[in-house]
């Protein structure tokens, strides 16, 4: 990526050297120190985290349904119940990563990966067509279309017709001429 924005190259990327990154959260008294988890969070867990966090669990809005997940318990040190997985999307690309496993794809054309990250983290060899991965990558793209299916939005739905957001607001904003006149 360019400048710090590791989502802005072609094919748009979704490895981990761009999508993980740490989250560190400080409160003194609340949050010992040296607290450390390594549970898969994405950025619509923070909603009902803080809420739960600050006693207002109940706050969380019912519409649209959202995919976040609490992860506050594991703030203390507690264990807690999760799947660690998480979802990803970026204009024509999506990902799903857990654990071990990440498949990533691309509408219309692809191209698609499916890296087995405990064992290649550098995520240096494309599993995609290799017959013996077969069954991982289609249960991973299922997982993937099911979550997207659940909480995407139609209007920006890529994969069912929909437009992009970053079209809608970076092409079909208003055109706001400057105040002086541009040179030839």
């Amino acid at each position: 990526g360019f400048w710090g924005m590791g989502d802005h190259t072609r094919p748009i990327t979704a490895y981990d050297g761009m999508l993980q990154v740490p989250l560190i959260l400080r409160q003194p008294g609340r949050i010992p120190e040296e607290t450390t988890s390594e549970i898969l969070v994405s950025t619509y867990d923070l909603m009902p985290t803080v809420l739960s966090y600050l006693d207002l669990g109940g706050q969380m809005p019912k519409e649209p349904e959202s995919p976040g997940r609490d992860f506050s318990g594991a703030l203390s040190g507690e264990p807690i119940p999760w799947k660690n997985e998480v979802f990803y999307e970026f204009e024509n690309t999506r990902a799903i990563r857990t654990d071990e496993w990440k498949y990533i794809e691309r509408t219309p054309y692809g191209p698609d990966e499916l890296y087995h990250v405990s064992e290649d983290p550098g995520e240096e060899t494309n599993l995609i067509h290799h017959l013996d991965r077969r069954e991982t990558g289609k249960e991973l793209r299922a997982r993937l279309h099911e979550f997207f299916d659940r909480y995407a939005d139609p209007r920006y739905d890529l994969w069912k017709g929909g437009g992009s957001k970053t079209k809608l607001l970076v092409f079909d904003a208003k055109v706001v001429e400057p105040p002086f006149e541009r040179r030839q």
